[in-house]
């Protein structure tokens, strides 16, 4: 008797379609809540892979112009920038290839080589942490003074690197980027 009086019963019916269509506006808003942070995710990780192409870059290193702190196959980071400083690492472009090497000078500066195989620039012996001697190239006719509109770079392997010594000034327009960090070390 009690099962026919409540089916009898019109406010059970009412809110039986009330509890329907509730669970049906629910089940539309959490599909939309999903889809929507969904889009949102991928909006956000569009954007960082801009971001990311834009402004930093990732570059396996080709070469062994700046043994020992970068060998071939090293993977770095790189930064791009529109102006460089003395002693920043790039990535550049001379001779058809992409080359890294460390800036030594700048615009109006003047650059030379001593006889005991050290860099001079402005009349100064470079001290610095590159244990190899800097050979001047061959036929070498210095003092040079760099363009204002270049760099001097000169690899950290100073007696094999392939550097301004062969390819002359670099100008900023053929640097691709600063190396900001080594992210993975190639083993030999």
């Amino acid at each position: 008797m009690k099962q026919t009086m409540e089916s009898m019963n019109p406010l059970s019916s009412e809110r039986d379609i009330i509890n329907q269509r509730r669970g049906r506006i629910l089940k539309r808003y959490e599909t939309r809540s999903s889809l929507t942070g969904t889009v949102v995710l991928l909006m956000i990780v569009a954007a960082i892979v801009i971001i990311f192409s834009l402004i930093f870059g990732l570059k396996i290193i080709s070469g062994n112009d700046m043994y020992p702190a970068f060998r071939d196959g090293d993977l770095v980071l790189t930064y791009f920038r529109p102006s460089f400083i003395k002693n920043e690492v790039v990535i550049y472009k001379a001779g058809g290839a992409e080359h890294c090497g460390r800036i030594v000078a700048k615009g109006g500066d003047t650059v030379d080589f001593s006889a005991e195989g050290r860099l001079l620039v402005n009349g100064v012996a470079q001290t610095s942490d590159v244990v190899f001697p800097t050979a001047a190239p061959e036929g070498w006719e210095g003092p040079v003074t760099v363009p204002a509109d270049a760099v001097y770079v000169l690899g950290d392997y100073r007696t094999q690197a392939a550097d301004s010594r062969l390819f002359g000034f670099v100008y900023t327009k053929d640097i691709g980027a600063k190396v900001i960090a080594l992210l993975r070390h190639m083993t030999l």
